[in-house]
């Protein structure tokens, strides 16, 4: 049987629509922050600490870093390329890709991680209340490995959202990979 706050969310989240929103960016993601957002959060709260750093092959990211990293590459994206922020990396390849991924920082707590979640989510937030129009901006990043690139917000905003369901995805695997049941979506 679905949890009461799951079942809720999903009810309310199925009347909405673009014209919930209309005129803003947030009509062409009435989801988000209905419905994709609060499935990845009770997915991070649904691991305990003793499972956090586990992971099912030596060259994966362990659960602890790929929720670092979805609020790391929602704050490149956004702070850094749409708003021309410093860029930072916190979950950085390593040395051995054998070995996987390392945390740059003393790794953080849940607590801390869902901090950061919602931190950067609040630059996208903003983005979704502007008007439509934005979509089409361009943006440039130019990066050291690969030069200059560029974006519109729209598809920076679709690369995140997809990004963000994959990784929820991928953690509710390890949940299950663990003997836990995943919360519902």
């Amino acid at each position: 049987m679905p949890h009461p706050a799951a079942q809720a969310l999903r009810v309310a989240a199925r009347k909405l629509s673009a014209a919930d929103f209309a005129g803003t960016i947030r009509s062409f993601y009435p989801y988000w922050d209905a419905q994709y957002r609060p499935f990845l959060i009770r997915a991070v709260e649904a691991f305990p600490v003793d499972r956090f750093d586990w992971k099912p092959h030596p060259a994966l990211m362990t659960a602890r870093q790929m929720i670092l990293h979805i609020a790391e590459a929602e704050r490149g994206w956004i702070v850094h390329v749409v708003e021309g922020g410093a860029d930072e990396e916190w979950v950085k390849p390593h040395a051995d890709p054998a070995h996987g991924w390392i945390i740059e920082a003393p790794p953080p707590d849940h607590a801390r991680l869902l901090a950061l979640l919602e931190e950067w989510h609040r630059p996208t937030q903003r983005w979704l209340e502007k008007p439509a129009a934005e979509l089409a901006r361009v943006f440039t990043d130019v990066h050291p490995d690969v030069g200059e690139r560029r974006f519109t917000l729209h598809w920076i905003l679709d690369h995140l959202q997809e990004h963000e369901i994959h990784h929820r995805a991928q953690l509710n695997v390890y949940l299950r990979m663990t003997g836990i049941r995943p919360p519902s979506i």
